[in-house]
């Protein structure tokens, strides 16, 4: 991130750890059932195959048995029709120890994701920058500020951290019974929301 000149840094904050629990409930857990599902249906489609492969089979070589006068019965026993969840069935708990792999990988890049997210807030604007992926950089100029937020939803409540929204002219914050607009800033995971509020609030005020 590179500064203006004369611009000077007034704040700088990274969310705290426990947004991991946040992200947990939020995106491991999400893309986890996904990965679950997407998983059990390519079982699901590589069984039916499979199934309607050996019943093709079965019935070239009914052929050939009926053009030689042989048939299954007189070879004795029959021959059991496999189902389209036999391989799920057979495989689920593969499939889960994947699954579980997959949501411990997400959750170490979430880990490691935490620590490239920095809020910054200079005597011009606010900032957010983060990613490893994709490195993102999302300014919003104080004088742009239209409305500030600081919330918490019910798990937010029983960890202790705040969300601040910085909303500006094209998503301004709406009244009840409107469609909620979506902030153009959003400072997640804070211990202390206290200071990063009063801060651009003074700000968006003087530019206002």
């Amino acid at each position: 991130m590179k500064l203006d000149s004369s611009e000077k840094i007034e704040l700088e904050i990274k969310p705290n750890e426990k947004i991991l629990v946040i992200w947990f409930l939020t995106k491991t857990l999400t893309y986890s059932i996904a990965t679950m599902f997407f998983v059990f249906m390519a079982l699901f489609f590589i069984n039916t195959i499979n199934i309607v492969s050996n019943q093709e089979e079965k019935s070239d070589v009914e052929i050939i048995e009926n053009r030689s006068g042989i048939s299954e019965i007189d070879k004795g026993g029959e021959e059991q029709i496999g189902h389209p969840f036999q391989m799920i069935i057979d495989f689920w708990g593969w499939a889960l120890v994947f699954v579980v792999a997959v949501s411990i990988v997400i959750q170490v890049y979430l880990h490691f994701l935490r620590k490239t997210y920095s809020y910054i807030v200079t005597d011009r604007r606010c900032i957010f920058v983060g990613g490893i992926l994709r490195r993102v950089e999302r300014t919003v100029p104080h004088k742009k500020i239209t409305d500030i937020q600081r919330s918490q939803n019910i798990i937010e409540r029983v960890l202790g951290i705040w969300n601040v929204q910085i909303f500006t002219p094209g998503t301004a914050s709406v009244q009840i019974g409107q469609t909620k607009a979506r902030a153009e800033l959003n400072y997640d995971g804070l211990l202390n929301s206290e200071e990063l509020y009063e801060v651009i609030s003074r700000h968006a005020q003087i530019n206002g």
